[in-house]
């Protein structure tokens, strides 16, 4: 993984110039204009290595320093001063910063500043990591710690908004990638972990039981309607209500659920008293939302009230170092199941397990797995007892896996248009991000693409660790 610098400066001109130099070294580069926008990046994201200019409009950088310190100990700072300012740069000094460059910015002082500084703090940063993930997960048997820095930063964001227990999340990523996971985990470490998590498909239910289902009905509202119902959004009162699949959900079903949204209300079908409700709204899916409000497909105005705060699961096969404790995870879980004696995971099988594509993501490793418990015996799993189809190499081919659709008839039993581009798109971002060297610049100029838009797709696709 890249390591991530945070460059707050009020001089645009300066912002532009330090990112260009420190992504060409290699780094991914956050920025910030005041201090206001420096601690709005840190609550969502904690970078390596801090750049922090002494004079900021809203705030001093010591000022500023003093907050950073407050709320992330560990953190490197490195402070950028006029040549006037010696004595506020010895002042950042006493309040722990780690060094400090003048004005105006001697490239190459810079970038050895900045390696000596991450070095120093990498051991910091890493138990920083550790230590938050073992708290987060503690007491949770169920859910196996990550060593992907993709999922790292999923895992430090639930963890910000853990206390703010109405913020509205939004969970985007395919089938199968562990959405349902997260959304049990923001549930379990909040505020509400003692009231109910209730949770609905969207795309299982007609447009007329989702209704009665979330909002509940009354007595004689329609024809079955014998007794009085209530739904899901007053079951989970107090606590969470977990939306899968909220892509699927009609426009007219969009419109009350934005309303419940908003006013925090809402009225059984067929009656015709408001209902006050407090609850948690996590909402997922497996459909691109951003493209589906350009086509008219899903309201803007309630895509935005549920991105509040987004989170993007990538999927398994861009988080390779999680395969293998998934895998003994869920060998543990069914040679207990089963009463089998597996013992562990052959070399060969292991080989195996990390160059497969899993298309199905961790859904398909977890079934994979206990059909293959179930059905096979020894004391170590063997590649012979598993069934796997395209390497990742094969998947990641895009011209490879579109090739067959562009001539001919398409498949009788159909194919999954969306999935097929998003694995061209991530596929092609990929390979612009390496054959650029990791320049993002670079990289959106072969797509032609701007760098903003290249981004959004970075960390869609989950690439940032690449």
């Amino acid at each position: 993984m890249k390591p991530v610098i945070l460059v707050i400066d009020d001089e645009e001109a300066i912002r532009l110039f330090l990112e260009s130099c420190l992504e060409d070294e290699g780094y991914d580069v956050l920025c910030a204009g005041t201090g206001q926008e420096a601690l709005a990046v840190l609550e969502s994201s904690v970078p390596d290595l801090v750049l922090l200019d002494l004079m900021l409009p809203d705030m001093t950088g010591l000022q500023l320093l003093e907050q950073v310190r407050e709320k992330l100990p560990h953190l490197g700072v490195i402070m950028i001063t006029a040549y006037s300012q010696t004595d506020s740069a010895v002042q950042a000094m006493k309040l722990d910063a780690y060094d400090y460059v003048s004005k105006p910015i001697q490239l190459d002082r810079l970038l050895a500043v900045v390696a000596a500084g991450l070095l120093h703090f990498a051991d910091a940063n890493a138990r920083f990591k550790h230590l938050n993930q073992s708290d987060l997960f503690h007491g949770f048997d169920d859910i196996v710690p990550s060593a992907s820095p993709s999922m790292l930063e999923i895992y430090d964001i639930v963890r910000k908004i853990s206390s703010g227990g109405s913020t509205t999340v939004l969970i985007e990523g395919e089938s199968g990638v562990g959405k349902d996971v997260v959304a049990n985990l923001i549930h379990r470490t909040s505020t509400r972990k003692d009231f109910p998590f209730l949770e609905i498909n969207c795309a299982a239910l007609p447009d007329t039981l989702l209704e009665s289902e979330l909002f509940g009905h009354e007595k004689g509202a329609f024809t079955d309607a014998v007794t009085q119902k209530m739904g899901l959004l007053e079951l989970a009162h107090s606590g969470t209500l977990f939306l899968d699949e909220i892509g699927e959900m009609a426009l007219t079903m969009q419109v009350k659920l934005l309303r419940v949204l908003e006013k925090r209300t809402f009225r059984r079908v067929g009656g015709v008293n408001d209902i006050n409700v407090d609850v948690r709204v996590i909402a997922a899916t497996n459909r691109n939302l951003a493209n589906q409000v350009q086509r008219g497909s899903f309201r803007e105005d309630l895509y935005y009230r549920l991105k509040v705060v987004d989170l993007i699961v990538p999927p398994l096969r861009h988080r390779t170092e999680d395969i293998l404790p998934l895998g003994e995870h869920f060998l543990k879980l069914f040679n207990d199941q089963f009463g089998k004696g597996f013992q562990g995971i052959g070399p060969e099988a292991r080989d195996a397990l990390l160059a497969y594509a899993w298309p199905g993501n961790i859904r398909e490793l977890k079934n994979m797995m206990e059909r293959t418990i179930l059905l096979e015996d020894g004391p170590a799993l063997q590649v012979s007892h598993l069934r796997l189809g395209q390497s990742r190499s094969e998947l990641e081919d895009p011209l490879g896996s579109v090739a067959p659709f562009m001539e001919g008839p398409l498949p009788e039993d159909g194919f999954d248009l969306e999935g097929m581009i998003r694995e061209l798109e991530s596929s092609l971002v990929r390979r612009a991000l390496e054959q650029a060297g990791g320049n993002q610049s670079k990289a959106a100029a072969l797509l032609g693409l701007n760098r903003d838009k290249l981004r959004y797709r970075v960390k869609q696709y989950g690439l940032k660790e690449k």
